[in-house]
């Protein structure tokens, strides 16, 4: 492991006085580091323990893909130093053999070394499952520690300190994942009151707010909300092999990897995220959602957001800008892409309608037979009346829109009027007609109507 990259003569900082290879020292040397199960540095103060006390480099790897060194120590080295010699170390492929082997059996394992070096593997378990290893290396000869047990039981001492290690390691881990979780569980507690203005005071909002790290006089922020798509069957979410993974915990995740430290909280059925305005929404939201799926396909997922704002007053605001961009999409059939309020037009105004029906009905009394008549070329008709008025009332540039030629937007228009009473020569009547279709989900571009299928 570690006989490239130290030297391996002369390497030990201390020796102890009592040898740690006499019973009395092994004794000594378990008890040493079970008392540090309490220890506030964490697993470095064991491998600092193995380094000082037995002339090993020392180190412990995390047993996620990549193996980041989570501590290392060596005698006579800098510890960022021996962390980076362990860092090349666990990258070579060997390595990656070596753990997976530890892993499956899960016990601890020699491993041959260069020349005279002798290694060993150990897994650290935490709640019955391998979340790191523990991996320790000395070269016997050049050690200066004496042996007052037989030769096989002195060259077991590294194993078996290495072994009771590991143990205390876990318990150092375990530890510090329930640590972990109270802070992450008191963070996302005070981003909720934020998001929902539960600050009593607009100094106990600061206070919060410096606590989870949102920083407002150096950037601004817009809020995400991310649910599940209720319409189709869902395609796979990134995951096990049968794809079964919440979708909303698996956007956290990867939100978290492509905005490291971003603020985000699972909230009921939506997960709601604290975005930097340096991020370019969209495209975040494309390779968010992309993500989770396999092989592409339609995004599991609605993404709404909120204005973008730059004062912690305007959290709640934006929170509930986006929540009412979720609300738009359900009610316009516009659930598995990305929708920003700003966007919304005059369905901020129909969000407002309580019953979504009422205003269907309304936009049915409008269009009349523009919308009931079943045949398709109504649906030409109404698509031509739609495009009409996304082009400014233009024919010519409605004509180049849908490759037809002007004389046929004329007629289509002329068609229009007649199955819906409507005149578009009058204001109230263009204007009627156009938040009808707006109801409808008509002039969304390029998009098919909420109510296409109620439509034909």
């Amino acid at each position: 492991m570690a006989a490239e990259g130290f030297p391996t003569t002369g390497r030990v900082g201390r020796v102890p006085d009592a040898p740690a290879e006499s019973l009395r020292g092994l004794v000594l040397l378990h008890r040493r580091i079970s008392g540090l199960a309490a220890a506030d540095d964490g697993p470095i103060a064991v491998t600092r323990l193995l380094a000082d006390h037995l002339g090993a480099v020392a180190a412990v790897v995390s047993a996620d893909d990549g193996h980041g060194v989570l501590a290392a120590s060596a005698p006579g080295a800098d510890e960022h130093r021996a962390a980076a010699v362990l860092r090349a170390e666990v990258a070579e492929p060997r390595w990656e053999r070596v753990l997976a082997a530890a892993r499956r059996t899960g016990r601890a394992m020699r491993v041959p070394g260069q020349g005279t070096w002798v290694r060993v593997v150990v897994p650290v378990e935490v709640a019955g499952q391998v979340t790191a290893f523990l991996l320790a290396e000395e070269d016997p000869p050049h050690r200066a520690r004496a042996a007052a047990l037989d030769g096989s039981a002195a060259d077991d001492v590294l194993l078996l300190a290495a072994e009771h290690a590991a143990t205390i390691v876990g318990v150092l881990l375990g530890r510090e994942r329930v640590l972990a979780a109270a802070a992450g569980q008191v963070r996302d507690d005070l981003l909720s009151g934020l998001l929902l203005g539960r600050a009593r005071s607009a100094a106990e909002a600061g206070q919060w707010a410096e606590h989870v790290g949102l920083e407002f006089g150096s950037s601004a922020y817009r809020v995400m909300v991310v649910v599940p798509d209720g319409g189709a069957e869902p395609a796979p979410v990134v995951g096990d092999a049968a794809g079964r993974v919440d979708p909303l915990t698996a956007a956290r995740d990867r939100l978290g990897r492509l905005v490291p430290g971003v603020l985000a909280v699972l909230r009921d059925r939506e997960m709601v995220a604290v975005v930097p305005g340096r991020v370019d929404p969209v495209e975040l939201a494309d390779r968010l959602a992309s993500g989770l799926v396999r092989g592409g396909g339609p995004w599991p997922v609605t993404i709404a957001l909120g204005r973008e704002v730059d004062d912690l007053a305007g959290l709640p605001r934006s929170y509930d800008q986006a929540r009412r961009t979720v609300e738009a999409a359900r009610r316009l059939g516009r659930e598995g892409r990305l929708l920003r309020f700003e966007d919304l037009g005059v369905h901020r105004l129909l969000l407002q309608v309580p019953d979504p029906e009422d205003a269907r009905a309304f936009a049915r009394e409008v269009l009349g037979r523009l919308v009931d008549d079943g045949s398709g070329r109504a649906g030409d008709l109404v698509r031509t009346l739609a495009r009409y008025f996304r082009e400014d009332g233009s024919p010519q540039r409605t004509a180049r829109a849908l490759s037809v030629h002007p004389n046929t937007v004329g007629y289509r228009l002329r068609r229009a009027e007649e199955l819906s009473g409507l005149v578009l020569d009058h204001y109230s009547d263009r204007l009627a007609a156009q938040v009808a279709l707006e109801i409808l989900g008509y002039m969304d571009d390029g998009a098919v109507g909420a109510d296409r299928d109620d439509a034909r």
